[in-house]
């Protein structure tokens, strides 16, 4: 299972981040996944958790708090297709895909075919943790899987 996480409210509007399974922290602090340039946003703020078997997400003690579907997340949660993730000023519609093998495609393709790469093909030097600058220039970004945040 991938999730995107498409921007409908704040800066860049309709643009997109895509995860792969793993554990990706949001938050303002050099050592998080995705970095929104926001004083709404703490340090380290949530984290959401991509399994093969769902998505969770888990506030991680925010001062201003993170929000699904206008409500405080406690502890952590389930997200479902169509949620409305609310982290700081930005608010994300969640869209849930299943892995591409089961759609009959490529790991290295989406179904609209653009060429996702694989994180595993990339030198750790080619993988910087996404930030709202990163995703100005294109509507699609995969953000990588980096080492957890201890």
């Amino acid at each position: 299972m991938s999730v995107r996480l498409l921007v409908v409210h704040g800066r860049p509007q309709g643009k997109s981040l895509l995860f792969r399974r793993g554990e990706f922290v949001f938050g303002r602090g050099s050592e998080c996944h995705i970095r929104p340039n926001s004083d709404w946003v703490s340090r380290q703020h949530c984290m959401l958790h991509v399994t093969p078997d769902g998505v969770r997400i888990r506030d991680l003690g925010s001062r201003n708090g993170t929000l699904v579907n206008g409500t405080r997340v406690v502890g952590e949660r389930p997200l479902q297709h169509g949620d409305q993730l609310q982290v700081g000023p930005l608010v994300f519609e969640v869209q849930l895909d299943q892995p591409a093998e089961a759609k009959g495609l490529t790991p290295a393709q989406n179904e609209t075919g653009v060429f996702c790469v694989e994180t595993a093909q990339l030198p750790p030097a080619a993988q910087p943790p996404a930030s709202a600058q990163d995703f100005k220039e294109t509507a699609e970004h995969e953000v990588p899987e980096l080492p957890p945040v201890r």
